[in-house]
């Protein structure tokens, strides 16, 4: 699905308009994927260890934004080595995949000021004042235990209990037409069926991050997300809110 910037602006904030509770509840439209509509899944399937899954998506540009969003209540989603990969080739497009190179506790400032994982960014819901995901280790795991890193030592655990949170990447000189394939790894520890809208994992690929959220951390977005400022004066008031969620 892809929008116009004026088209962007207005569809962005008309969501964010809408009550707290049920942005919570709702994701962001247009995903390409959907852990609770997979087949394994839509008869209350539970995902436990790591299985691999899969999406793809035909560039319509030359550059796509490439999210991979988490909602997890009350448990956590462990993701790690993902890939996004042309048809008929072999390079992974992301930068650091498997988040090797990242800080344990990243999650681009959302309640620390530890950054970005690097080659990542990260986007909430706006109702998400809370804990989102973060970058994890083995030996720092957050609350993903038994899930630790697929390989290698780092990984992202993602635990959002409001709004879906995302972490993606902006892909550069894609070509127009071009199939991309998506891969990626993930865990879940809660041991309860996988279900829309409490513990659910979507991909999204296009032109903007997906309407109705926002961008967090340093990294500047395009001017379609920027001009929210302009149109959505009160949405500085939920970094106010912003603390970390307890766990049992």
């Amino acid at each position: 699905m892809r929008y116009g910037s004026a088209a962007l602006v207005l569809l962005v904030a008309v969501a964010l308009l809408l009550a707290p509770a049920a942005l919570a509840q709702t994701p962001p439209p247009g995903a390409i994927f959907d852990l609770s509509a997979t087949p394994q899944f839509p008869a209350g399937g539970v995902l436990s260890g790591y299985q691999l899954f899969s999406a793809s998506f035909v560039a319509d540009n030359p550059t796509e934004f490439v999210s991979f969003a988490f909602r997890e209540v009350p448990a956590f989603f462990a993701f790690d080595n993902a890939s996004v990969i042309q048809s008929g080739s072999s390079t992974n497009l992301l930068s650091d995949p498997g988040f090797e190179t990242a800080t344990d506790g990243q999650n681009c400032n959302h309640n620390n000021s530890l950054g970005c994982p690097p080659g990542w960014n990260a986007w909430i819901q706006p109702v998400d004042v809370s804990a989102i995901g973060q970058v994890a280790s083995n030996t720092n795991p957050y609350g993903c235990p038994p899930n630790g890193a697929f390989a290698g030592n780092e990984f992202w655990c993602d635990g959002s209990v409001q709004g879906y949170d995302a972490v993606y990447q902006q892909l550069s000189g894609l070509s127009v037409g071009s199939t991309y394939n998506i891969g990626w790894e993930l865990g879940d520890n809660s041991g309860s069926p996988i279900n829309n809208p409490n513990i659910d994992m979507l991909v999204y690929a296009g032109d903007n991050i997906p309407v109705g959220t926002v961008p967090i951390g340093p990294t500047p977005e395009p001017s379609s997300i920027l001009l929210l400022a302009s149109v959505l004066p009160g949405l500085a008031g939920f970094g106010a809110l912003r603390r970390r969620r307890g766990r049992k």
